[in-house]
């Protein structure tokens, strides 16, 4: 089988368009990823194995164009980092580094987007044009979508295809042409005034509703969490001067709204609830067993371990088995960093065992501890430090996932390893099923430490 004839079919098929000869002895050409518009999209591969992208403008149609110049000044981490440029009479080729990752729809399609998930990707958005909005000569991406948001395996985000991006030029009234993915694009974009700033703006508040509801049309039946539902209305007004001027605004107005910074005030508040009436009960249990004192009658009190002192309890097991003082500040929410600091510090695993991710499914397998593609600043669920524990000690109580698949093919060791905990007892008296705290990180281990050193 001749491997060369599908590319060279790719190739015939655009002969007329006549591409930069330098550009042809440079690359070779792997895969044609789109034709739209006058645009060619190649994946790419240099004489050294590196890949890239390469986007091939038909200058007859895209004779102005000057995305490519935007792309020269740009760096940033959350941008595609421009290669070259390739020219002749008849095509422009821009080709930029290929960034690893899959689309945020196709990531959508693939896992459940929490709030918290989204708050975090629209931050990383905000943070993205500010740099581009903040420059001397702001550049305005206008095209804002799922399809051109990359998720990189450790969950940080690539704002990808400028192909219509433009300097903003405040002498302008309009723009000459509309652009644009229409559920996204703003009413300026079909020429009513020019872009500007808040023309992404928009497409970010559409965006941070697709998110949240998985439709990009405000729907009154989808209940959306008050603080994050106002910041869309805000984001999306009809008039730019209805919506926020500024990317910066928008960044402070979801660590404001963070489910997760809500999740914690209303968690002290709760706590200091919860001791006041503690400290009302215990004394009123004081005052009632003087009223009723009798030296006749003996006092039988039964033992037990209160929620703090089975914290107290674990946090004192692990310091002295592992000497670590990681679970002192007991009542600070864990973080997947947490964890995987305890599994490579306490228990000694290897650091790419840890912080390896699988993009295949199905995602749990041996080849990786903790599969899926977390930030190390994501808070945790009681039931994945569960599986934590339990796959440290014994991978294979997690391992027989084959008559346990679930609907979409995953195997949920998690779920294994849950069970595995309620038949033991793991858990303790760990109540919280998310944003669990580094006391209750420690109960789990060191109770799973216990079990498993009692089977030995």
């Amino acid at each position: 089988m001749n491997y060369n004839d599908p590319l060279d079919d790719i190739l015939s098929a655009y002969d007329d368009t006549g591409y930069p000869e330098e550009f042809y002895s440079k690359y070779d050409i792997m895969e044609c990823l789109s034709d739209l518009n006058g645009i060619i999209t190649f994946l790419v591969r240099d004489k050294n194995g590196t890949e890239y992208i390469a986007k091939c403008f038909d200058r007859s149609l895209w004779n102005g164009f000057s995305g490519n110049e935007i792309l020269i000044g740009l760096s940033h981490k959350g941008l595609p980092e421009y290669v070259a440029t390739y020219e002749n009479e008849s095509m422009m080729v821009a080709v930029r580094k290929y960034v690893s990752g899959v689309s945020l729809d196709r990531y959508a399609s693939e896992n459940d987007i929490s709030q918290q998930k989204a708050v975090d990707i629209c931050l990383q958005l905000c943070d993205i044009l500010m740099y581009l909005h903040h420059r001397d000569t702001p550049v305005i991406h206008r095209d804002i979508k799922p399809q051109n948001i990359i998720i990189r395996p450790d969950g940080s985000i690539v704002l990808i295809d400028f192909d219509i991006a433009r300097m903003l030029n405040s002498e302008n009234e309009t723009d000459t042409v509309f652009f644009g993915t229409r559920s996204y694009a703003p009413p300026e974009q079909y020429g009513f005034s020019q872009t500007d700033e808040r023309t992404d703006i928009y497409a970010l508040g559409i965006l941070l509703r697709w998110l949240l509801t998985g439709s990009t049309k405000e729907n009154k039946k989808i209940k959306i969490y008050r603080p994050l539902e106002n910041i869309i209305k805000k984001c999306t007004g009809f008039s730019p001067k209805e919506r926020f001027s500024d990317a910066g605004k928008v960044k402070k107005a979801l660590e404001k709204a963070n489910p997760r910074s809500q999740a914690i005030r209303m968690a002290r508040l709760l706590t200091i609830a919860a001791l006041s009436l503690g400290l009302l009960c215990f004394a009123g249990i004081k005052i009632y067993k003087y009223a009723t004192y009798s030296p006749f009658n003996e006092d039988a009190i039964p033992a037990f371990l209160s929620d703090e002192e089975t914290v107290k309890d674990a946090v004192k097991y692990m310091k002295d088995k592992y000497g670590t003082a990681m679970f002192d500040d007991d009542t600070t929410v864990a973080r997947v960093g947490d964890l995987r600091k305890a599994m490579i510090d306490l228990y000694g695993l290897d650091r790419d065992y840890v912080y390896g991710i699988n993009t295949d499914m199905p995602q749990e397998n041996d080849a990786y501890f903790l599969p899926w593609g977390w930030d190390d600043n994501q808070t945790l669920d009681k039931n994945i430090v569960i599986y934590a524990a339990v796959k440290v000690h014994d991978p294979a109580y997690v391992a027989d996932w084959s008559s346990l698949k679930d609907d979409n093919g995953y195997y949920p060791g998690t779920r294994v390893a849950v069970a595995f905990a309620e038949e033991n007892g793991i858990a303790g008296l760990v109540h919280r099923p998310s944003d669990i705290t580094l006391g209750d990180m420690a109960v789990i281990l060191a109770n799973t430490d216990r079990i498993f050193e009692t089977e030995k």
